[in-house]
């Protein structure tokens, strides 16, 4: 199980603009360069029966690293950026096939330490860190040790364009006419989805822009009757989407079997029409406090097929 929260809202009032277009084709240059993970848990060696580590370890793996973020309060994207590294080392390396399984705790405690000092500001504790482990016997020393291994095989590449990054940029697309109620829910939807992604190994050999605009369309075919976005509005956002990632989301044939993906998840995994109404809730109390922390609605979702 893992909690998927609505936090909130920070995205509503930018708007689409020359500056937005350049910061998105900055990060799919940057996503270009460093994208490389391909389905390491099926490659040869894990045929013959020698790899340490499978799907569900890695599930669980990115379920802990959510579960140390919230009991920190700190903004649940670090996963996604740490979950990348974690994928991009067993990619490059195939160090599954010569660690063994707490080793690869090691290595994915390193992963969400290296994000968290990189994405948060506030300081961290190392000891903590070891403390909520998945095997408490590491030394401060090894996991020092293993920043550094992660940073000489990433080529300190360590900057990810996240799927949560692009969906963010590309809810600005939509026009000024949609509410920001709408916007609201669609970002919320995207959230949550996103999360479950990080989740599910077999999403790992697509790229976060790719991810994002499946997860984007996804959210925008579920609103419901109340948030429902206009024919001529989702025809300017997708003339928005074109113009700055060259990608038809309706005819792309890799966009179609990630959305009956993302909606396969969705439907094992949550009640989306009640999601929805806490969704508008938390939202409406966003509204109503002008100050302070909003509350979090918090959903427990299983990513079990």
């Amino acid at each position: 199980m893992m909690n998927v929260c609505t936090t909130k809202n920070t995205w509503i009032g930018e708007e689409y603009s020359p500056q937005l277009i350049e910061t998105v084709n900055v990060m799919r240059r940057r996503e270009e360069s460093s994208f490389n993970c391909h389905d390491y848990l099926n490659a040869s060696l894990s045929s013959l029966g020698l790899g340490t580590i499978d799907e569900l370890w890695r599930q669980n793996t990115a379920e802990w690293m959510f579960k140390v973020i919230d009991f920190y309060d700190l903004d649940r994207d670090i996963v996604n950026a740490a979950m990348t590294y974690l994928d991009r080392m067993l990619s490059v390396s195939m160090l599954h096939h010569r660690l063994s399984k707490n080793q690869c705790c090691l290595l994915s405690m390193a992963c969400l330490k290296l994000a968290i000092k990189l994405l948060e500001p506030r300081t961290f504790n190392m000891e903590d860190m070891i403390k909520l482990g998945q095997n408490r016997s590491f030394s401060p020393k090894q996991l020092v040790q293993m920043e550094h291994d992660i940073l000489f095989t990433l080529e300190w590449d360590v900057l990810p364009s996240t799927t949560i990054e692009f969906v963010h940029h590309m809810i600005c697309m939509l026009p000024s006419d949609v509410p920001n109620s709408t916007k609201y829910v669609i970002q919320e939807l995207s959230k949550y989805m996103s999360e479950l992604a990080i989740c599910v190994y077999k999403f790992i050999g697509f790229k976060s822009s790719v991810k994002a605009l499946a997860i984007v369309s996804v959210a925008i075919d579920s609103l419901d009757a109340n948030s429902f976005i206009s024919t001529d509005a989702q025809c300017y956002f997708s003339l928005r989407i074109f113009d700055t990632f060259e990608i038809w989301a309706h005819d792309d044939e890799v966009i179609a079997m990630l959305k009956e993906e993302l909606n396969h998840l969705i439907c094992h995994n949550t009640n989306l029409s009640e999601f929805v109404k806490l969704i508008l809730s938390s939202h409406k109390e966003e509204e109503v406090i002008a100050s302070g922390s909003p509350k979090s609605t918090t959903i427990n979702v299983s990513t079990s097929s």
